[in-house]
């Protein structure tokens, strides 16, 4: 599997967007991939919403089970987790693409 360019997919919507920020949405991202909700990832882009809260959420959820095609754990809560009010997928511009030769 090819992974994203979780540095240029993966943005912060809502809430705080600080280094700290980042680097959980790309974790909630990361779930969201294993678990199949971000399927057309090589085409698009992610938008995570208030990540240090989700992201608090997801680890209060319980243990998580480990997914080892993607290296990541994946906490119980994730599943809950809606598009549109959570996160957002959108499509990447062939101008972003193109800039950032993807």
């Amino acid at each position: 599997m090819i992974n994203p360019d979780w540095n240029l997919q993966v943005k912060i919507g809502r809430g705080r967007s600080d280094t700290g920020a980042h680097h959980r949405a790309i974790e909630i991202a990361r779930q969201l991939l294993a678990i199949g909700c971000w399927p057309a990832h090589l085409n698009t882009l992610i938008v995570i919403h208030d990540a240090y809260d989700r992201h608090r959420y997801l680890q209060l959820s319980g243990p998580g089970t480990y997914h080892a095609d993607f290296n990541v754990v994946v906490y119980p809560a994730v599943y809950e987790l809606e598009p549109g009010q959570d996160y957002e997928i959108i499509p990447m511009s062939d101008s972003f693409r193109q800039l950032h030769d993807l």
